[in-house]
């Protein structure tokens, strides 16, 4: 009975949201990716924090540097994963060094796109439920105003 109840409970709730085909469903490997995307965007957040002494940034050029900067550093130890674990599973293949920085900006580039995609999904969904709402309050207001 345990083991049911909690699959009962989100099935309807998947039902009472709109169903489950229209959320996005994330398996097992992509929530796990996601996780330890965040968890290692947090530690170079972390690592990305300028210590008690320096000096503020003042420019907005050199805000566009660091940034450009750090999502270059950034690619650059994702495309030395990429290389790592390719090396991993085909140790006889050799994998040249100038495919590191490529491979981790593409990976960034994905990444973005992927967010991108979801993102423009839930706006259009919250778009939708604020016409829909604007809609029944207007027709609560007509109703309100002939009764």
């Amino acid at each position: 009975m345990t083991l049911i109840f909690p699959r009962y409970l989100l099935s309807l709730a998947y039902r009472c949201i709109g169903g489950g085909a229209r959320l996005p469903r994330f398996s097992l490997r992509a929530k796990g990716l996601l996780a330890g995307l965040c968890w290692i965007s947090a530690g170079f957040w972390c690592a990305a924090q300028p210590a008690e002494g320096t000096v503020a940034v003042s420019s907005a050029r050199e805000i566009i540097d660091q940034l450009l900067a750090f999502i270059y550093s950034l690619g650059h130890l994702i495309g030395q994963g990429i290389v790592r674990l390719l090396n991993t599973i085909l140790p006889s293949m050799a994998v040249p060094n100038e495919l590191v920085d490529p491979i981790g900006l593409l990976a960034i580039l994905t990444i973005f796109l992927a967010v991108a995609t979801i993102a423009k999904r839930l706006v259009w969904i919250v778009v939708i439920a604020g016409w829909v709402l604007i809609i029944v309050r207007l027709i609560i207001l007509i109703i309100q105003h002939y009764l």
